[in-house]
């Protein structure tokens, strides 16, 4: 996993809960880097799960959410790291719809070596949009948080729905998101 993803976590987590727990993290996870990342370098899949999970081990909060907490706040750094100028999107479909075939072909043209998720599309009744996720990862909790912290980018309010999930032994996920108002 790309080390910009392992700064933004530990970021987050210095920020929301203070450099003590993030400390405690590294020493319960004892993870192979040692807790020092870099945005550049590459970092096994299993660091960051294995802190999840003892992160929602101590604070009783599911490893779903916190997932999804963290797919929220990740997605303000990478809007503002975008190698594709998304300021000319003015709104949440166009946006959503742009990850695939734009945002993420820019990304593998930068990085050859990063692994991401793919997503392929269908409109929904009443103007909702289908996404379909699929990764070897299964972080959809974090595309969910990142869909919501694009929801809040565009001042758009949305209702997501998970009626279809890798976890559950699906091929992909579906997310509908409802957009509301």
């Amino acid at each position: 996993m790309q080390g910009a993803i392992f700064t933004a976590f530990s970021d987050m987590i210095i920020e929301k809960m203070g450099m003590e727990q993030w400390n405690e993290l590294i020493d319960k996870t004892s993870p192979t880097s040692k807790g020092i990342y870099t945005s550049g370098a590459q970092y096994e899949d299993s660091e960051l799960i294995n802190m999840v999970v003892a992160l929602s081990e101590k604070t009783g909060i599911p490893a779903e959410k916190l997932v999804e907490a963290f797919g929220q706040y990740l997605f303000d750094i990478l809007y503002k790291n975008s190698p594709v100028d998304v300021s000319k999107i003015d709104n949440l479909r166009d946006f959503l719809l742009a990850i695939e075939d734009v945002i993420h072909v820019e990304v593998k043209r930068l990085n050859p070596d990063s692994y991401l998720p793919t997503f392929n599309y269908e409109d929904g009744p009443n103007g909702e949009l289908i996404m379909y996720y699929s990764s070897k990862r299964q972080l959809c909790h974090a595309s969910i948080g990142l869909i919501f912290g694009a929801a809040k980018q565009f001042d758009e309010k949305i209702e997501i729905g998970h009626p279809q999930c890798m976890h559950d032994g699906a091929q992909s996920c579906k997310l509908i998101v409802k957009f509301v108002g």
